[in-house]
């Protein structure tokens, strides 16, 4: 019986954090380039019961059976799909659209791979991210909506004090034309650093809407976009979360987590009945 508990209680543990990943995923559904979270429920490994005491003359446990112990939730996995593309007409928005990149295939499975912008944190570090909702700081550098600095293909900040006139352009290529209608003071000033992540499940999800891999560089930055790959100017990349999708998969989820506690009920209930056997 106390096996039973055990299970229940599991259960509820994995479905309280699943619901959680879905509750974050529907508070981003406005977030650009916010990537949902999976949240796989898993069964514990299955155990093998046999007695205890070796049946006479056969000289082994007589089996009886296998029990399982519930499910858990180890983990939520960003789902990397493409999301849709909305125009703002805004002079920093600049979206990726990668879904014609050709997969690849490791270890015999096929993945498909990834692009994102490279930004450089407040502590010196390289992530990537999503969200081309940019700006320009004070100092002429075009940052993320958080402050994190966008990083040009030569893995440096990308500065320019003309930056502050709006006055650009950003080719499908990622570079970055100032006074694209004035001949005479047109020029390149830069190209957008962009990453191609061949298994993007190997990417550590971080605050902001930020990812790191381990071992990534600055020689990680693409000198030309692949085939499959373009930068789409004064466009940004909304979430990938399906809210009617996530709202039923919510209420599926409550329904899954009362049963389980009605299960608990039962058994306490059941433990109150057995406390009273034997009295007079």
């Amino acid at each position: 019986m106390l096996r039973g508990i055990n299970t229940a209680a599991s259960g509820m543990i994995a479905l309280q954090r699943k619901q959680n990943a879905l509750t974050n995923n529907l508070a981003n559904v406005e977030t650009p380039g916010f990537k949902q979270d999976a949240s796989p429920l898993r069964s514990f490994p299955e155990m093998l019961l046999e007695r205890i005491n070796q049946a006479e003359g056969t000289g082994r446990a007589p089996k009886i059976g296998t029990l399982s112990m519930g499910v858990y939730n180890q983990e939520t996995l960003p789902l990397f799909s493409q999301g849709s593309l909305e125009s703002t007409n805004m002079p920093f928005d600049v979206a990726i659209n990668d879904q014609a990149l050709a997969p690849v295939t490791s270890n015999g499975k096929t993945i498909q791979p990834a692009a994102f912008f490279a930004v450089q944190t407040a502590d010196g570090s390289i992530q990537f991210t999503r969200n081309g909702r940019f700006a320009v700081n004070g100092n002429g550098q075009l940052t993320t909506s958080a402050g994190d600095l966008v990083l040009g293909k030569n893995g440096r900040p990308i500065t320019n004090s003309e930056l502050s006139s709006g006055d650009l352009s950003i080719q499908a290529n990622g570079e970055i034309i100032i006074h694209p209608n004035n001949p005479a003071q047109a020029r390149t000033i830069g190209s957008l650093g962009v990453v191609i992540v061949n298994n993007p499940n190997q990417l550590i999800k971080k605050d902001n809407g930020l990812y790191e891999l381990k071992g990534e560089s600055k020689a990680m930055l693409q000198q030309t976009l692949p085939a499959g790959v373009q930068l789409q100017h004064k466009m940004i990349e909304q979430s990938n979360v399906d809210t009617s999708q996530t709202i039923t998969d919510m209420m599926a989820n409550i329904r899954l987590y009362e049963a389980n506690q009605k299960v608990l009920q039962a058994y306490d209930k059941t433990l109150e009945q057995l406390s009273t056997i034997g009295r007079v």
